[in-house]
């Protein structure tokens, strides 16, 4: 059924097509006679001559009864109006009067003699006149019928083409609901991604936000450091582009973006040379938190239909949300760099190792005593179930608890949760010995159900 009404204004277009064929095919005329009816009078009265005068009396068939010459007229009359039955009427009154009016008889006076001359031709001029009227009056109303027709379809057309629109319409909105649909359920895709604290697993999801929300062709996002934009992640780039993957602080566009926080965009003329063909848009990505400018966000391509007032808020939007997220994963970052503990609190963590034993050894040297080390390793860590991995280091931290000292020191050695360091002031090997035999016998004392097929390595 859609498809039949949404071709209906095709054939509206072909009829008022037609109609308007119709009406600018005007008749060809002659003194305000048409041509053609000329033709059929000048051929009709050429035969009639011929005949009277090869067949007949040639008298002009003054004699008979009804007159041949009042088929000409009545024809012309009521096919094409007044003026060409007139122009018959006369060419029938000059045919019969010129080839030879019939003498005045002895018993008819002058009245009666001119009567019967000019009484056909009156007769013919005044059927003429009423028959062409009624026809004009006939071709008045189909013309007037026709125009009627001609806008009826006008707004037959009218009405269908809006239909159509609307249809059009409703077809886009169901689209771009449809769309938005799918943009609101990739948004929330993205930033379910973004919600983790790993800067590097940011970096790479901010891409999959940057497409949710403004779907380019082509984007990128680059990294502040040391007064340079380096590319980072980039999407859509091909072999052929000539984008420049580090901008440095003499480039304009890092001067707009980074050093005046300007969103840029091909839209505004004077951003335009600014861009220089490395981008449509372009915006600091910008710690809501801090104010600290992080890097650089850029779309590159972009359908035209898509850059507008809404996408350009849109845009300065993401570069302050993809800021303020990346930002906080980098200070969390940094934080955990420094932090004294591993991500489960159980170990110190393996940056604090390097600190605390540079410092323990520096001591044990000064003041002469003895400094041991134990390396403990999960050796099928890969082949373990994901649960039992996690458990593996509870056990463990268990074991230390009841073992060691208080001024013994457990570390997460490379906070994997698989190799761990334990740091044992003032105690010779002989002894660290048998804190590794306290600590086996605590640990397999531990690893019950789950952990039995965990396989542990110890050095010292």
């Amino acid at each position: 059924m859609k498809t039949e009404i949404l071709q209906r204004p095709k054939f509206a277009d072909n009829a008022a097509e037609n109609a308007a064929k119709d009406l600018e095919h005007k008749p060809v005329r002659i003194l305000g006679v048409r041509r053609s009816a000329l033709l059929e009078i000048a051929l009709f009265f050429v035969l009639a001559i011929l005949l009277d005068q090869f067949v007949f009396d040639a008298d002009s068939f003054w004699y008979v009864t009804p007159h041949p010459f009042w088929l000409i007229i009545l024809l012309v009359t009521v096919q094409y109006g007044t003026a060409e039955g007139v122009l018959a009427a006369l060419a029938a009154t000059v045919v019969l009067l010129a080839v030879g009016i019939p003498e005045q008889t002895l018993n008819q006076d002058l009245y009666d003699y001119l009567f019967n001359i000019v009484r056909r031709p009156l007769m013919w001029f005044v059927a003429a006149v009423f028959l062409g009227e009624l026809r004009m009056r006939h071709l008045r109303e189909r013309e007037q019928l026709r125009k009627q027709l001609e806008e009826a379809r006008r707004n037959e057309k009218v009405i269908a083409d809006a239909y159509q629109r609307q249809q059009e319409i409703k077809t886009d909105l169901e689209v771009r609901v449809a769309g938005q649909m799918r943009t609101v359920i990739s948004m929330h895709q993205a930033v379910k991604s973004l919600e983790q604290l790993d800067s590097g697993k940011v970096l790479f999801s901010i891409m999959d936000m940057v497409r949710a929300v403004m779907n380019p062709q082509k984007s990128s996002v680059f990294i502040l450091s040391q007064d340079v934009l380096e590319a980072a992640v980039h999407t859509g780039w091909t072999g052929k582009d000539e984008y420049l993957r580090v901008i440095g602080a003499e480039h304009p566009l890092f001067q707009e973006v980074v050093a005046r926080r300007r969103i840029l965009s091909i839209s505004n003329e004077n951003d335009e040379h600014i861009l220089d063909r490395q981008g449509i848009l372009a915006g600091p990505l910008t710690n809501a938190e801090t104010g600290e400018v992080i890097g650089m966000l850029k779309i590159e391509e972009l359908d035209f239909i898509e850059l507008g007032w809404t996408t350009i808020k849109n845009f300065e939007v993401v570069c302050e949300w993809i800021g303020t997220v990346y930002g906080n994963a980098r200070r969390f970052h940094t934080a955990k760099e420094n932090s004294v503990v591993n991500d489960s609190g159980l170990f110190l963590s393996s940056n604090y190792y390097t600190r605390q034993t540079a410092f323990l050894t520096s001591l044990a040297r000064r003041h002469n005593f003895a400094l041991a080390q134990i390396d403990i390793a999960l050796q099928n860590y890969d082949e373990l179930p994901k649960d039992v991995r996690s458990h593996a280091p509870v056990a463990l931290s268990k074991a230390v608890d009841q073992v060691l000292r208080t001024t013994d020191l457990a570390f997460d050695r490379r906070n994997n949760g698989r190799e761990f360091t334990i740091i044992l002031p003032a105690t010779p090997t002989r002894n660290a010995r048998i804190v590794e035999e306290r600590l086996l016998q605590a640990l397999q004392s531990e690893l019950g159900g789950e952990l039995r097929e965990a396989s542990w390595a110890v050095r010292i």
